[in-house]
């Protein structure tokens, strides 16, 4: 144990001597969390959806044109604009990117509407910028089918001789009210935010950047000729390397708690919502060690298969970009095609993200993270075991 501590030591007053290097650990995960978790609000959540500008040409000019165009304000995701031009101006208009989307209303759309024997075809043509989103496209033309609908309902009804009925009975008869949504208790009982998929997003991602500080440490000794000195010392490579464990795993800790706060705090001081936490600390602190251990291990893999710095920077950087490209860190999972959802089990992150998200959106306790645990901490013993054997193999001189 006295070698174990003296080792502790040593990489800490090394470490005490890279605030850069620190201040990256600490600072890069801080940014990206506040910035994401502000930017994706409205991706969250069904009473925060993002609003879309539109642009409203009336061909027709009948009171159901109108009555279209004021059902459509009340969308709480569409915002009008003000036009008043003619259809290449509404064009020009979408081709400069003043508004997502433009609907043409066709002459006759109240007649069409209103006669029960018509077949109501291209009554509404809805035109969309080049860069508007697809999803807000697709919920756009099907609210502008409901509330043709709803127009077509009310002229039938009014054939009928039911032309007073009220509003609320309209709804009623169009099923509006007959669907209703809701999330299933988690933790805190409320819909997900953004900010539980950025903090345990770039929570991992920070953990995993270790391997940039523990590679360059690493190279350092060895230019240095501190690991030969260890070496002569009779010094095992286990030793060698759980001295470097320690230092780093409470690194890893102090992130997560800092990470923790920032959600917790500073993220609703700025706007956006506050991090639950779940309901298990238990389960936190598994995940939290067991992301640990597959992170350093991992660092210490690439610290004995580099020769410089520079490929320590290139390989361990871009193998973290990729890591968490791949497994949900830097787009959410939810947003994937399907196959490049099961592309993800090949990221360790993902493992990390995924435990996490059990905690803090679905109340998980220390037994339902077991198999993401489990695997990243067969991930740490087999990277570990790798970089005994490398380090075995390649000397402290290669």
């Amino acid at each position: 144990m006295h070698r174990l501590f003296a080792l502790w030591r040593k990489e800490i007053l090394a470490l005490s001597r890279d605030w850069h290097g620190l201040l990256v650990l600490f600072a890069m995960p801080t940014v990206f969390i506040l910035i994401m978790s502000l930017a994706l609000k409205n991706a969250f959540g069904p009473g925060q959806a993002p609003r879309f500008d539109y642009l409203a040409l009336d061909r027709d000019g009948t009171g159901e044109s109108a009555a279209l165009l004021a059902g459509l304000a009340e969308a709480e995701n569409y915002r009008r604009l003000d036009f008043a031009g003619d259809e290449p101006a509404l064009r020009t208009r979408l081709a400069r990117g003043e508004a997502s989307f433009g609907l043409v209303l066709a002459p006759g759309l109240g007649r069409a509407v209103a006669d029960s024997e018509a077949e109501p075809r291209g009554l509404v043509e809805i035109l969309a910028e080049p860069g508007a989103n697809a999803q807000a496209l697709a919920l756009l033309r099907a609210e502008v089918q409901a509330r043709l609908g709803r127009l077509r309902l009310k002229a039938l009804l009014t054939e009928a001789g039911q032309e007073d009925l009220e509003p609320a009975r309209l709804d009623a008869l169009m099923a509006r009210a007959a669907v209703s949504t809701r999330y299933l208790p988690g933790a805190g009982g409320a819909a997900p935010t953004s900010v539980q998929q950025s903090v345990p997003a770039w929570l991992v991602f920070s953990m995993f950047f270790v391997v940039i500080p523990i590679s360059t440490l690493f190279l350092t000794e060895r230019t240095q000729g501190t690991l030969a000195r260890l070496k002569t010392m009779g010094l095992p490579a286990w030793q060698l390397f759980l001295g470097k464990f320690g230092p780093f795993f409470l690194i890893n800790q102090v992130q997560a708690v800092l990470m923790g706060l920032v959600g917790v705090y500073l993220v609703p001081r700025l706007g956006g919502d506050a991090l639950r936490l779940g309901e298990s600390w238990a389960a936190l602190g598994l995940m939290t060690l067991a992301v640990s251990c597959a992170a350093i291990a991992y660092a210490l893999l690439i610290a004995v298969l580099v020769k410089t710095t520079e490929q320590a920077t290139t390989l361990g950087g871009l193998s973290n970009i990729l890591f968490g490209a791949l497994g949900g860190i830097m787009v959410p999972k939810f947003v994937m095609p399907e196959f490049m959802q099961e592309l993800t089990a090949l990221s360790p992150m993902a493992w990390g993200l995924d435990g996490y998200l059990k905690v803090f959106l679905r109340g998980g306790d220390a037994f339902s993270v077991l198999p993401q645990a489990g695997a990243l901490l067969g991930f740490a013993l087999a990277a570990g075991a790798l970089a005994v054997l490398v380090y075995r193999f390649k000397g402290v001189e290669a």
